[in-house]
């Protein structure tokens, strides 16, 4: 009986740890999601600013915006994935 109940008292100081974790990862996911969201229209936008500047200087109109900015959506969408493997890893 004396392993189940240590087994029993390990369970239940994980369960708390987890608890505790909970609590501050719930104070922080508004920050998060903000953090993320901001990356990806980052993203977006200074490629399709440059884009923009590259079509003016070169007289192309709507080449470089539409490659530069579905680079920028990509490069959005990378750095949300990262950001999310950083998140799980702790």
């Amino acid at each position: 009986m004396s392993e189940f109940d240590d087994l029993k008292k390990k369970i239940e100081l994980t369960k708390n740890k987890n608890k505790i974790n909970l609590s501050k990862n719930n104070n922080n996911i508004l920050g998060l999601a903000f953090r993320i969201s901001t990356e990806l229209v980052a993203a977006v936008f200074v490629a399709t600013f440059i884009g923009y500047y590259l079509d003016k200087w070169l007289g192309t109109k709507p080449i470089f915006i539409i490659i530069l900015f579905i680079v920028g959506i990509a490069a959005g969408i990378f750095n949300v994935v990262r950001s999310a493997k950083m998140i799980n890893k702790g």
